[in-house]
């Protein structure tokens, strides 16, 4: 256990004696709860707590509440795959899984569908989480500078959080303080897609001068300078704001800060965690706190014995991300292996899977939020759609190398966006990328229309698979309808 892994764990702990004032209230997004028929706020203190008065009163007190924020993002980023993995072309849940993940395999989630529900809910109690600790920290006695980097932390982690969810929902409430009263929760609306980009855009961008570029010891981990410029480029992306990208991702590549590693090998698994390819990542840790991760379970096949925990096939690569290789292609066989059962090929995500893990929640090896490959792919992307093509096949380079194949050279603009579409997809493939760079790229339609051609005839459920425009957002959960009369639903549902 290291670095800020520790910190979690110390966390865990105290939040048994400490009760942290991250109402439950689900309105406008796991904000408000109520019980039966009536309309109370449900009593969340337990007797034995510490009153919420007396919590958030030294700077010790500040920073279990943020180490507790990144805690949050555990649960969060154990099933991310779910939203943007399985949908795509990517990963797909076998016949034994489909009463679990089958909605989100085949498209065919409904408002009542419990994981739609789940991400709205998880979004906005990190969100609830950040803004309880933002409003109470200027009144907690220490330095600036530690209070300007608690405060840049709290806004990369909600400016994160608001990210997934429009990517997710579109038009989404913006709640920006703590909610106090079940009138107030009720008040809330969703926002115009853009008004939530601008917050979003707000938080990294008064968040980036005051965290540093790197951290050491127990604070390796933590976000950084770096990280939240990833974040920000990243969302100027799915705009497509190229020009904005391209200024804030070019400080990344600049900076040398972050490096392609000479192997693949080097990058992921148990022990590899925090390497100078990780801009930020989802800390996980073993050892009884029931704060690992269930990547060895969720990835593998079920039938196999390539680990000692038994697979579920709830998230296994297609054979057409398989077949997306090129030729000698070094990736294919690191980043997954294959493994088959009777008719059945399993293209398994040996990136997360810790082959000695043999108990749930025990995986120690982390998420890669941002990664300096992504960085790279995406400056490429916001170069070429600024015309400066040469530039853009360049940032592949490093990343073929290390794949063992050649460098592009001598595309045209159209070809150079296409080898950046294929090298995302093999390159980030199981890091939940590849379902809104289709979003992005305006190809989740005809993309998955083909797929769906190509192997209903090998795999029957796959023509199951229902696809439309209205796909590319999920509805508002059933129950946040019911609630809050002001909230409305996507079209389509």
């Amino acid at each position: 256990m290291d670095h800020l892994h520790e910190r979690f764990s110390q966390v865990a702990t105290d939040m048994k004696r400490y009760l942290l004032p991250l109402r439950t209230l689900l309105v406008a997004g796991s904000l408000l709860v109520t019980t039966g028929c009536g309309s109370d706020f449900v009593n969340l203190v337990p007797p034995e707590a510490l009153p919420v008065t007396e919590f958030y009163r030294t700077e010790n007190d500040i920073r279990s509440a943020v180490t507790g924020a990144y805690g949050n993002l555990r649960s969060i980023y154990n099933t991310f795959w779910q939203y943007t993995e399985l949908p795509s072309d990517n990963t797909q849940t076998f016949g034994e899984s489909e009463g679990i993940f089958g909605a989100f395999d085949k498209l065919t989630w409904l408002p009542s569908t419990g994981a739609v529900a789940g991400a709205w809910n998880d979004g906005y109690r990190t969100i609830a989480h950040c803004n309880v600790v933002l409003d109470k920290i200027n009144a907690v006695p220490m330095t600036e500078t530690t209070k300007n980097q608690y405060i840049g932390e709290l806004k990369f982690i909600r400016a994160l959080m608001y990210f997934n969810l429009v990517r997710l929902y579109g038009e989404v409430p913006i709640v920006l303080k703590e909610i106090t009263s079940e009138a107030e929760a009720y008040s809330f609306v969703r926002k115009p897609v853009a008004e939530v980009y601008a917050q979003i855009e707000k938080d990294l961008l008064e968040a980036e001068p005051v965290l540093p570029a790197k951290h050491a010891g127990a604070n390796i981990g933590r976000v950084t300078s770096g990280a939240v410029q990833s974040l920000l480029g990243k969302a100027y992306l799915q705009q497509e704001k190229w020009s904005q990208a391209e200024t804030i991702l070019a400080k990344v590549v600049g900076a040398g800060t972050y490096r392609i590693l000479p192997s693949a090998t080097d990058v992921f698994g148990a022990g590899k965690d925090n390497n100078d390819e990780i801009v930020f990542a989802v800390q996980y840790v073993s050892g009884g706190f029931n704060e690992g991760n269930v990547f060895a379970h969720t990835f593998a096949p079920q039938p196999s014995t390539v680990i000692r925990l038994t697979g579920s096939s709830y998230n296994v690569g297609t054979r057409d991300l398989y077949d997306a290789f090129e030729t000698g292609d070094l990736r294919r066989d690191i980043y997954g292996g294959v493994f088959t059962s009777g008719a059945f090929f399993y293209y398994w995500a040996k990136k997360f899977v810790d082959p000695s893990i043999s108990l749930l929640n025990e995986g120690s090896n982390d998420w890669p939020v941002l990664r300096y490959a992504d960085v790279l792919l995406m400056y490429a992307e916001a170069l070429n759609n600024r015309e400066k093509t040469t530039l853009a096949l360049a940032q592949l380079t490093d990343i073929r190398k290390r794949a063992g194949l050649a460098p592009l050279t001598g595309l045209t603009q159209a070809a150079t966006q296409l080898a950046i579409e294929r090298e995302r997809r093999v390159e980030l493939c199981f890091e939940g990328h590849r379902w809104h760079d289709l979003i992005r790229w305006k190809k989740e339609v005809p993309t998955m229309a083909a797929f769906r051609e190509k192997y209903r005839a090998v795999d029957p459920t796959i023509a199951n698979i229902s696809i439309s425009e209205t796909k590319k957002l999920l509805p508002v959960p059933f129950r946040e309808l019911s609630l809050n009369p002001n909230l409305t639903q996507n079209l389509g549902y």
